[in-house]
């Protein structure tokens, strides 16, 4: 499972940059800019069952003083770690910190890895009691470059035909294949991919976790409505995946984690996005298939509706090629 980290800086340059910096080592991080939406994401990370292996927060923060934060916290929640930060080290009271027993208190500038080696503990000690593995089934995106382009057909029919395999697209860019893969637990999907990597032709695999974003009520009710309104109606204007007559494009975006509601909510309405995936794990943030009556539509609907998007960092394209026509 993933070590998810609440982190809490009213600066957005450290954000960006301990989210990118602890992304790179394995973590995965919940940015939020104030204290008030540091709450309100750990109260929906907590009902949704994904409480973070810790907590980095702020001692300056513009609506909460941190150090009332951490009171608030620990007293809710007081098997959270929390660790606190901060630039202003010569105006803390060193008892008042001692008093919150806190896990750590760091004085920036600080090492990205000493929080991660802070973090590798406690995740230690809470594997000591693993939880065990959820029933429903967990999906994940492979990326696929091949290094031997004589064995792309039957590399392409091999994994098209696997069990695991809900999905198998041909596609083109920096990949030559992506696969949307399903298995009871984490443990069988990266067992999945060790047997990808080793199919001869493969030259590498990339692998994005398929994770439910953790939105507060309100947000996720109007995506539901939403979608209600828009797609399931007697008209049958539901979302499908059909390659039939259309053509389509995975698009991989890179975001600004704070922005995740409104691009999301904003994405899962647009009438060409087919799916719409929050990955972890890798240096993609969304995996949206998106279908078009020509790839000029879709190249359209990127430029001028999804680039612009304010939180959208970077825009990867991965056109579909219909594989009967190679």
């Amino acid at each position: 499972m993933k070590k998810r980290i609440l982190l809490v800086d009213d600066e957005s340059s450290i954000r960006r940059s301990l989210s990118v910096s602890l992304g790179q080592r394995g973590f995965e991080t919940d940015p939020c800019e104030d204290g008030v939406s540091a709450l309100k994401k750990l109260e929906a990370l907590v009902k949704s069952d994904q409480s973070p292996s810790a907590i980095v927060l702020d001692i300056k923060l513009p609506d909460i003083e941190g150090t009332q934060l951490a009171k608030i916290i620990k007293f809710k929640y007081p098997g959270i770690p929390v660790i606190l930060i901060t630039g202003y080290a010569d105006k803390i009271n060193p008892q008042e910190i001692r008093d919150l027993k806190v896990m750590a208190f760091l004085e920036k500038p600080f090492s990205v890895d000493q929080l991660a080696e802070l973090f590798s503990q406690t995740a230690e000690q809470a594997e000591t009691q693993p939880a065990p593995e959820p029933d429903k089934s967990l999906s994940t995106y492979m990326l696929v470059k091949m290094d031997r382009e004589d064995r792309f057909f039957e590399t392409y029919r091999k994994l098209y035909y696997e069990k695991n395999v809900l999905y198998c697209d041909a596609v083109k860019g920096e990949y030559d294949l992506i696969l949307l893969v399903q298995g009871k637990s984490y443990g069988e999907c990266q067992e999945f991919k060790k047997q990808v990597e080793g199919m001869d032709g493969i030259g590498s695999v990339d692998y994005l976790s398929v994770e439910d974003p953790v939105f507060d009520e309100d947000i996720a009710g109007i995506i539901d409505t939403g979608e209600d309104a828009l797609f399931n109606n007697d008209q049958n204007l539901e979302k499908q995946r059909d390659l039939s007559n259309r053509v389509c494009s995975y698009i991989a975006l890179e975001i600004e984690k704070e922005k995740l509601e409104n691009i999301y909510t904003a994405l899962r309405f647009n009438e060409n996005v087919v799916s719409c995936d929050y990955t972890t794990g890798g240096r993609y943030d969304l995996m949206l298939l998106v279908h078009g009556s020509y790839f000029g539509e879709i190249h359209k609907m990127i430029q001028e509706r999804i680039a612009p998007m304010n939180g959208i960092l970077k825009v990867k394209e991965f056109p579909v090629i219909n594989i009967f026509e190679m």
